[in-house]
């Protein structure tokens, strides 16, 4: 098996009387991307933000994690509301000694909009515009919490391309994902939350067998699991 880049095991994190994760436990390989899936409720974007250092950890390990390992893009975030666009992403590059990256500006369809202040972008173009923070960065792990949240279906395609891209020149992505299908198209591998709770980990061929269900679709088999 190859060396993982980062490994959870038996994360566990409490809040008050209530344990939002429960002995969590999986692995990010190399060149991958990884989704993250599960009900509303399940702990994904807790998980994301233990491992971003952002919540504690009540038990368990984290290996791999820490600001030169990964970069984390939380969902509904509009960063520097009062600047422009130019301004936030030349910012941003600025702080990893980088430069803004024209083609991935065109890509992500924001050169139109570099004069515009933060706070008057629609939802999908402050998350095209969130994309393109995460991917300015240089860690060698991207999380992004529900990249496809906002976008309509050509900018949904349009950025898939892009992260796949992105994983071919030697990063590794890890996806908070809501819809089923965006994430059967997307990714290597899944981990499948439920109740704070990991209840599989692997392809989608590997998570049909852990639910009994040959040839079955990826939503079929979430609801088998879940």
């Amino acid at each position: 098996m190859t060396d993982p880049l980062l490994s959870a095991r038996g994360v566990t994190a409490v809040r008050g009387r209530r344990t939002i994760l429960d002995r969590v436990a999986f692995h990010v390989l190399p060149h991958e991307i990884l989704g993250v899936i599960g009900p509303n409720g399940a702990g994904k974007t807790t998980l994301f933000e233990c491992i971003a250092g952002l919540q504690p950890v009540s038990f368990g390990l984290i290996d791999g994690a820490g600001p030169r390992q990964l970069f984390y893009v939380p969902d509904a975030i509009r960063p520097w509301p009062d600047q422009t666009v130019r301004w936030t992403l030349e910012v941003t590059a600025d702080v990893y000694g980088v430069n803004v990256d024209d083609a991935l500006v065109a890509q992500l369809d924001l050169a139109r909009l570099q004069t515009q202040f933060v706070r008057s972008l629609s939802k999908g173009e402050v998350k095209r515009l969130n994309i393109a923070l995460g991917l300015v960065t240089p860690q060698p792990m991207l999380f992004l919490d529900e990249p496809f949240d906002g976008l309509d279906l050509r900018q949904t395609r349009a950025v898939m391309e892009l992260l796949r891209a992105t994983v071919d020149r030697g990063r590794t992505l890890v996806l908070s994902i809501h819809q089923l299908a965006d994430a059967a198209r997307i990714c290597d591998r899944l981990l499948l939350l439920h109740d704070g709770r990991a209840v599989a980990e692997g392809t989608l061929a590997e998570l049909r067998d852990v639910a009994c269900l040959p040839g079955a679709d990826i939503e079929e088999v979430f609801l088998a699991l879940t």
